[in-house]
């Protein structure tokens, strides 16, 4: 047992940790503006059809291992594309080595072919990147991957994977409205009766301040109820990436400039 786990250690390929976003950029080579684009650009592409597409830039092939298996080892344990459908895309570009491969999942090498991915490399991306435009081949080069995988018949539900592992989509929101329309009514209603008996018991004591009193006693429980409704917001980023569960790739294609 020993010798087959030493065995796969010593196989095992030398991948980089799972993005966070749908764009990385290690090697500086995108500016600001075209990568937080692109990152929305995908982040609604999942939203509208399930699909997940990564672009992954770098300045060298990790050491110890080649594109294509880098690419398909990707694929896999960074989970790109939803589970069973394995509908997930990894652009990868190195500057350095002058290297770019678009991986492809099972599921969509219907439509994203082999020798699509090579046509996407070789007449889009590899003039621009010879050139040094780095942000235009990466953003055509997105948009005709985009295009290719568009007539797929996934469909999404609105939400990114990351999102719905945040705040547990709208599923997780909807069953708790009733609870929360029940509970504040009995609230309501609890209030009104405190409110009344107190103001009662105010008059009979014949106080000159009770119309003060009832008004400070509001004013208290008016404020209560908004502070404690104020804490409910929550932030994520717009751009988070989460893998959906896509185990398979290999098809694709592999270029230089």
């Amino acid at each position: 047992m020993f010798s087959t786990l030493f065995l796969a250690f010593l196989l095992a390929i030398p991948l980089p940790s799972k993005p966070t976003h749908y764009v990385t950029d290690n090697a500086g080579a995108l500016s600001s503006d075209t990568a937080g684009k692109l990152d929305q650009k995908l982040k609604a592409f999942e939203q509208r059809t399930s699909d997940q597409v990564l672009v992954y830039v770098d300045k060298k092939v990790p050491d110890g291992t080649t594109l294509e298996e880098m690419g398909a080892q990707a694929i896999r344990d960074w989970s790109v594309g939803q589970a069973k459908k394995d509908n997930g895309v990894i652009l990868f570009v190195f500057t350095d080595d002058h290297k770019m491969r678009i991986e492809v999942g099972y599921g969509l090498e219907g439509s994203l072919t082999d020798a699509k991915s090579k046509l996407i490399t070789s007449t889009i991306m590899k003039p621009r990147l010879q050139s040094g435009d780095y942000n235009g081949a990466v953003e055509h080069g997105v948009e005709a991957i985009l295009n290719t995988i568009g007539g797929e018949s996934y469909a999404g539900n609105g939400h990114s994977v990351a999102e719905a592992n945040v705040s547990g989509g709208r599923s997780g929101i909807t069953p708790l409205i009733p609870m929360v329309i029940f509970f504040g009514f009995v609230g309501l209603i609890l209030s009104v009766f405190l409110i009344a008996r107190k103001r009662r018991w105010v008059t009979v004591s014949s106080s000159s301040s009770d119309s003060n009193t009832f008004s400070s006693g509001w004013t208290s429980s008016s404020d209560s109820s908004i502070d404690s409704g104020s804490d409910s917001s929550s932030s994520s980023s717009s751009s988070d990436f989460s893998g959906g569960g896509g185990d398979g790739g290999g098809g694709g294609a592999s270029d230089s400039w």
